[in-house]
Order: structure tokens, then sequence, then C-alpha cells
């Protein structure tokens, strides 16, 4: 029987097997299980605000049908008014529980995703001046508990000024119904914060670059083949959002989503590129700042003529400058 001590810390003493039955919320970090509990109380400041906060435990899958693998544990996650602060334990002794900061303005990206009873979440932020990338897997019984707390992350989200542009810019539920694929549709939609204004959205095809590697007698030879998945684009008066169909899985089943803060790209430029899948758009985005690697480089086909000139003048729409 689990009881309440005289301490703040709601389940002080209770040790966590990892093995819990489903992702929860909790209203402050001192209510997490585990070590989550304390390491992240720890960390919060008197000044800061906690939006959202969460228990993840963890489960045996450690990779998704996107490409992400990660060690299996269980995790905390705070987000607050200024940051992420994630906490993680692999329950195996000799291995100490490890707790990460990072401040809004270091996330460069967030990918989101669903396959079935598994989902996945992950950030790429700077660290020391490099990319870096923390990654949970966890049951898709949680998955809404993620969702909410992407959206208080937007929250705090630089957003353009579409009047400046005489943009036709309406709210999601004016605009939502034009996007094509209703999957995507739904998913993008958990994803737009409040006050968050639709500018474009188009479907086509996301290229996923796989490397074989085949051996003979007396070599071993790497060669490049190219998969393609439905994808829908969403721009955002505050994001670039990239919803895509993974693979090995069947079409609908498995999603992934990208969303880029806009006041984090310097730039963004279309190249053409001949291939075994015929041609293709390679998607070049310029991170701002000095980070390691500078560009996210997304690959796409079935794009029209009208896309090709949107996506290509994205940079001076925005305001931005790309660096040469």
């Amino acid at each position: 029987m689990i009881t309440k001590t005289k301490s703040r810390f709601r389940w002080e003493g209770w040790e966590s097997s990892g093995r819990e039955d489903w992702v929860f919320s909790v209203k402050h970090p001192c209510e997490l299980i585990g070590v989550h509990a304390k390491l992240i109380d720890a960390q919060l400041k008197e000044s800061e605000k906690v939006e959202y906060c969460i228990y993840s435990p963890r489960v045996s899958s450690t990779s998704t049908p996107s490409g992400l693998k990660v060690d299996e544990s269980s995790s905390g996650i705070c987000v607050t008014d200024k940051r992420f602060i994630i906490s993680n334990n692999k329950h195996t002794k000799g291995t100490k529980p490890t707790l990460l900061s990072i401040d809004f303005e270091d996330v460069l990206y967030f990918n989101i995703g669903s396959a079935m009873l598994l989902s996945w979440f992950s950030l790429e932020f700077i660290n020391d001046g490099k990319l870096s990338r923390v990654a949970i897997i966890f049951g898709s019984n949680g998955k809404h508990h993620f969702q909410k707390a992407l959206r208080a992350f937007k929250k705090y989200s630089f957003a353009i000024d579409t009047d400046d542009f005489k943009l036709d810019s309406p709210l999601p539920a004016a605009f939502i119904h034009k996007i094509e694929d209703k999957i995507h549709c739904n998913y993008l939609k958990t994803l737009l914060s409040n006050q968050e204004k639709c500018i474009l959205t188009f479907s086509c095809r996301y290229v996923w670059e796989k490397t074989l590697n085949k051996r003979s007698l007396f070599r071993r030879k790497s060669t490049s083949t190219y998969l393609i998945s439905k994808a829908t684009i969403l721009l955002t008066n505050k994001a670039l959002m990239i919803a895509r169909d993974t693979l090995e899985t069947s079409p609908g089943i498995s999603l992934d989503i990208f969303n880029i803060p806009l006041h984090k790209i310097s730039g963004i430029g279309m190249f053409e590129e001949n291939a075994d899948a015929g041609k293709i758009y390679k998607l070049k985005i310029k991170f701002s700042g000095e980070v390691s690697p500078s560009t996210l480089d997304i690959s796409l086909t079935d794009i029209d003529e009208e896309t090709r000139i949107f996506l290509n003048s994205i940079s001076s729409l925005l305001k931005l400058k790309e660096e040469e």
C-alpha cells in the first residue's frame, strides 16, 4: 500500500520499476514516481511556471519504423515556460539516472510519431554548438499527453505577423479541412497551439534514403536506394510541419511528424536531383546560429510547379536571409 509522507514528494520511498502500465500526467514534478520527482523538482526555479509534466514508463521496444533507436528506460518530462527538463532511468545496477535541461531557444525541431500501440518523441537541440538528440519511446495510450506537452512548448514559439505579408492565414478550425489525407490532418491538428495560424498546405511524397550493404566473396559494397511514402506539408505562422507515413507498416498505420520552428530557420532552398526514384526535390533547411550540422535535408517528390515556387520563396516571405 502506498501512503503519502509528510514530505512534499508524494511517492517518496517508493522505487519505481519503470514497468507501470501507462503514461500519466501530474500537476507538479514532486508528484512523479521513482527518482524522477527529486531530479526534476531540484532543477525547477521559483521563477518558472510548470506547463505540463509527464511520467513515461519504459517499453520493450527500442526502435521505431521511422529509424529512431533508444535505450529502454523510464522518463520524466516537465515543460515549463522556459525549457524542457527530462529525466531518464534505465533501471539497471551501476547506471545512474540522468537529467537534461533544454532551453526552448536551443530546440531546433521535434518529431512525434505513432505506429499502432507504439509511439515516440524526440527533440533535436543545440548542445555546445553541436546537434544533439533526446528521444523517448512510449505506449500509444499516452500519446495525448505528449501532444499536450508539445502544444505547451509551441505556445511560447515566435510567430510571424502574417498581416505584414497580407496572407490569408485563418485559425486551424477554418483551415484544417484543406488537408487531403484525413489521418495526417488529425495528427497535425493535435500539434497546433492556441492562436496558431495556418498559411499553406499541400500533399506530396516523402523520399526515404536507405543504405544497403551488399557482400561478395571479395568485397563489400554500399548502395543507396530510395523508398517513397505519402506526406503532407503544413506551414503555419510558427512552424514548418511535415507529416510522413513511415515504412515497414501498412499505409496510414504509422506516421511521423516534423515540427521546425520558423525562427530557427535562416534559409530554405529547393534543389532538383535525378535518382532511381525519378526527379527528387531536396528541401535544404539552414538553421540560424552556429550549429553542426547546420542544415536539415528533406527529400520530396510529386511537387507541382506552384508549390515549388512557393517553397523557394519562403525565405523572402519570412524576411529570412540565407547565409552565403
